[in-house]
């Protein structure tokens, strides 16, 4: 496999990325220089705790350096693969080892091998899962496509981010009194659950779940199944997803509705019963770069409705100024002092949703030059929609989620020109000169 970005753009990213690595690592340390302090703290590297705080933080750290093998994946030339993931690990080891031995010199901030491992274990992750993805596209390449690129890259990102907000980022709040570890706040939250809860029923949750029933039957669809087959498995896929996210929200001590499920369930069932009837007439009525400039609007759309949410407009100036603070600058300063999963389901989904963005732009970009090219568009749209939250009622902008929104962009768009995409045409062409054809 071969990326598109290296050379010196290439190590920039890797360094720019050490810095997060950094930030998120080591802020607050309260650095201690002496030596004997730091050697006489080594000892509890090898004696772990396993709190449920030690179980989040080992979430965090493996998302956080599965960030850093993705981006070493794309931003390296090597074709062969077991070099190219031996030197993930490496490079993942010897980050993660820098980081622990910095922490020896804290006296608040503990040293683990844990850590070093799941670190590690964490860029593997990140670098295979990039992978993994191009073999995918490079597999589907040659396959009836509907957009130009494989659905399963839109539908697989969009998936992830669907379950990320089900699961975590819908109701974040812990409920009260609820203690212990994973199997102790999975019984309490399961005992808790109310048949009262199946009328908690919300439009948004049934609104961003019918991405999910139109995408998996379109992905279906490319892949040989009837449209009829391919709505019901996609009811069900709805079906599974929206009890997964409530089952996973029970070990977190997180609220548990009953009405989630279903809302979630009849948002999936809407967007894969009306995909099954309209696809193919839309896919014979609308051809060349009409189709994927449809889907472009309609997922712009869907990303508004992600960002705009609880779409109440702020009229209050002074809240507005104060979205544009300093520290809303700063790299991961709303998450640095999370101690749950927030942060991790925050950036995961603020990835994968803006993913399938770089990815149709990869083979359809607005313009074939100039600042509509390439990537270019996807970045804008990821920046105007964090910034377009400064004026909407319990948003918070952070310029963190705009990062990680562009990088899912970039992520998405490098995935498929390393598979071997290249553009079909472009989104806007050039209007035609009097008198003369239309230009490309």
């Amino acid at each position: 496999m071969r990326s598109d970005i290296s050379g010196r753009i290439g190590l920039a990213s890797r360094v720019a990325y050490c810095g997060v690595i950094a930030v998120a690592t080591l802020a607050s340390l309260q650095f201690d220089p002496d030596i004997g302090r730091a050697l006489a703290r080594l000892p509890e590297t090898f004696t772990p705790s396993l709190t449920p705080r030690d179980l989040v933080d080992a979430i965090r750290n493996l998302a956080l350096f599965a960030g850093w093998g993705a981006l070493w994946v794309v931003t390296t030339r090597l074709r062969q693969l077991k070099i190219l993931l031996l030197r993930v690990v490496l490079s993942g080891f010897l980050l993660s080892l820098a980081v622990e031995t910095a922490q020896l010199f804290s006296p608040i901030r503990q040293t683990s091998i844990l850590d070093l491992f799941n670190n590690t274990v964490g860029a593997l992750a990140g670098a295979l899962l990039v992978v993994m993805m191009v073999e995918v596209a490079v597999r589907l390449r040659n396959r009836k496509s509907y957009f130009g690129v494989p659905a399963i890259t839109i539908s697989g990102a969009y998936l992830c981010a669907a379950l990320f907000q089900a699961a975590v980022l819908t109701r974040p709040q812990p409920a009260v009194g609820v203690y212990g570890g994973p199997i102790a706040r999975f019984r309490e939250m399961m005992a808790r659950l109310e048949w009262g809860s199946l009328t908690e029923l919300s439009l948004l949750d049934a609104f961003l779940f019918i991405p999910v029933g139109v995408l998996v039957v379109v992905t279906l669809a490319e892949s040989g199944w009837t449209h009829k087959r391919a709505a019901r498995l996609a009811v069900a896929i709805g079906v599974i997803l929206s009890l997964a996210a409530e089952l996973i929200r029970a070990p977190l001590g997180l609220e548990l509705s009953l009405g989630a499920v279903i809302m979630h369930t009849v948002g999936a069932t809407i967007g894969a019963v009306v995909t099954a009837k309209w696809l193919p007439e839309f896919s014979r009525q609308v051809r060349g770069r009409h189709r994927p400039l449809a889907l472009a609007l309609a997922y712009v759309v869907v990303l508004a409705a992600w960002s705009w949410q609880p779409f109440l407009l702020e009229t209050d100036m002074q809240a507005i100024l104060e979205q544009l603070s300093l520290t809303r600058f700063s790299l991961l300063s709303a998450h640095i002092g999370r101690v749950d999963v927030y942060s991790v389901a925050d950036i995961g989904a603020a990835f994968f949703l803006f993913l399938p963005v770089g990815a149709l732009l990869a083979v359809w970009p607005l313009k074939r030059r100039g600042w509509l090219a390439d990537l270019l568009p996807g970045l804008y749209l990821a920046a105007l929609a964090e910034l377009s939250q400064i004026l909407i009622v319990d948003r918070y902008f952070s310029l963190t989620d705009a990062i990680v929104q562009c990088a899912g962009v970039a992520i998405g768009w490098m995935v498929v020109r390393m598979a071997g995409y290249q553009p079909h045409g472009v989104l806007l062409p050039r209007r035609a000169k009097r008198g003369g054809k239309p230009a490309a």
